[in-house]
C-alpha cells in the first residue's frame, strides 16, 4: 500500500538523492523534474507550502497503467552513493518516508494539481507526487517526459518587447487583407491622416481632455461618442468591461491571480498596487509558465506589440485613482483594443452589442 507523506515546497521546488548533493547543477530537464549527480528535484506549482509526496521502491519497471489519474509523468536514472532522502534544495531533510538505499535507479515521477495554485503559497497541501523507483543498468541519465497533460513549467518559445519589429506597421489594403507596410511609408500616413480626422468631427471638450481620446476617436467616433455621453457609472461599467474583453483576448482571464484581480475590481475595491506601483505583475506574468505571451499586430498604421502586456494596461491605466470615469473607459478601451490588434472590430460589435445595446 503506497505511504503519503507531507514534503515541504521552497522556492517551487523539492528534492530526492543522497545528502550533500549539488541540487543546483543539473544536467538535464523536463517539466516536472530535473536530474543530476545524485539527485532529482521537482518543479512545483506552488511557491512555498505542503505537498503530499509518495516513495515506491520496486524490484522492476511498474504497469504504465493509470497514467490517466496523472497531469504529467517523467522519468530518468540517478545514482547515489548513499541512503536517498527527500530534502529541500538547501539539503534539510523534509519527510519522515523511510531512505531508499544507495544504487543506480530509474526514477519515474507522477503529478497533479501544480495547476491549481500556481505561484502561491500555501498551507494545505494541493499537489500530489508519487515517485516510483527500481534498480536499472541504464547508461541513460536524460529526462523523458512519458505523459503530459498539465501547463505548470511548460516549455515554451516566449516574446517580449525586444521582439517587436520596428520595420512595418499594419494596415487594411483596398482589398480588406491586412498587409505590412513601412511605417513612414505613404500607405501608413494616409491611414494616419484618417484616423486623425477623428471621424469626421472635432473632438468635443470633454474628449479633448483625455488625451487617450485622440487614439481611438478615428476607429468608431460613434461609439466614442456613447461613451462619452455615457454616465460616470456607466462609463466606468465600460471600463470594467473592456478588461475583461482584454484579459480574455489576451488569454488570462482564467489564471487564477489575475482572476482574483478581475472579482476584486467588479467588486468596487481599489486597484491592485502590484499593477501600477512596480513591475511585480508584469514580472509575475513573464514568469507563470501557464502564460504564452503573444505578439499581435497592433491597431491601424502602429507597431505590433505584445498582447498580454496590453491587457494588464487595460486594468492599470483604467484603475488610477486620479482617471476620471471618461478616462477610464477610454483607457480601458484602447488598451482592449490593442489586444485585439487588426481585429478590433471585434471589440466594436461587442461594444454596442453586449454593452451599449442594453441601453
Amino acid at each position: 500500500m503506497t505511504q503519503w507523506e507531507l514534503v515541504r515546497v521552497d522556492h517551487h521546488q523539492f528534492a530526492l538523492g543522497e545528502p550533500g548533493a549539488e541540487t543546483l547543477n543539473p544536467v538535464d530537464e523536463g517539466t516536472l523534474i530535473e536530474v543530476g549527480a545524485g539527485f532529482v528535484s521537482f518543479f512545483t506549482g506552488i511557491t512555498y507550502g505542503p505537498a503530499r509526496l509518495a516513495l515506491d521502491l520496486l524490484e522492476h519497471a511498474p504497469e504504465t497503467e493509470g497514467t490517466q489519474e496523472w497531469e504529467v509523468i517523467e522519468e530518468a536514472a540517478i545514482t547515489t552513493t548513499s541512503d536517498i532522502v527527500v530534502t529541500t534544495l538547501d539539503g534539510t531533510e523534509s519527510t519522515t518516508l523511510t531512505p531508499v538505499p544507495a544504487g543506480r535507479y530509474t526514477v519515474r515521477a507522477h503529478a497533479r494539481g501544480r495547476d491549481t495554485r500556481y505561484g502561491e503559497d500555501v498551507t494545505e497541501p494541493c499537489e500530489d507526487y508519487l515517485v516510483q523507483l527500481w534498480p536499472t543498468h541504464t547508461a541513460d541519465n536524460s529526462v523523458h517526459t512519458l505523459h503530459k497533460t498539465d501547463r505548470a513549467w511548460s516549455l515554451q518559445t516566449q516574446v517580449d518587447e525586444s521582439s517587436l519589429s520596428r520595420d512595418y506597421v499594419y494596415i487594411r489594403n483596398d482589398s480588406g487583407d491586412v498587409v505590412k507596410v513601412p511605417p513612414k511609408g505613404p500607405e501608413a500616413n494616409a491611414v494616419r491622416a484618417h484616423l486623425n480626422e477623428f471621424g469626421g468631427t472635432p473632438l468635443t471638450p470633454t474628449l479633448e481632455a483625455v488625451f487617450s481620446s485622440r487614439y481611438v476617436a478615428g476607429l468608431d467616433r460613434p461609439l466614442i461618442d456613447r461613451i462619452d455621453a455615457a454616465t460616470p457609472d456607466r462609463q466606468r461599467a465600460f471600463a470594467r468591461w473592456c478588461v475583461h474583453r482584454a484579459f480574455e483576448r489576451a488569454g488570462i482571464a482564467d489564471i487564477d491571480w489575475l482572476r482574483d484581480v478581475l472579482t476584486e475590481m467588479d467588486a468596487g475595491k481599489p486597484v491592485n498596487e502590484d499593477f501600477i506601483a512596480s513591475f511585480a505583475a508584469r514580472n509575475r506574468l513573464d514568469q507563470d509558465p501557464r502564460i504564452t505571451r503573444r505578439i499581435v499586430s497592433g491597431l491601424p498604421a502602429s507597431r505590433e506589440l505584445v498582447q498580454q502586456y496590453e491587457a494588464l494596461r487595460a486594468y492599470s491605466r483604467s484603475m488610477y485613482p486620479e482617471a476620471t470615469p471618461l478616462e477610464s473607459a477610454i483607457e480601458a478601451f484602447w488598451h482592449a483594443a490593442k489586444t485585439y490588434g487588426m481585429d478590433y472590430p471585434e471589440l466594436i460589435d461587442a461594444a454596442r452589442q453586449d454593452f451599449f445595446g442594453k441601453e
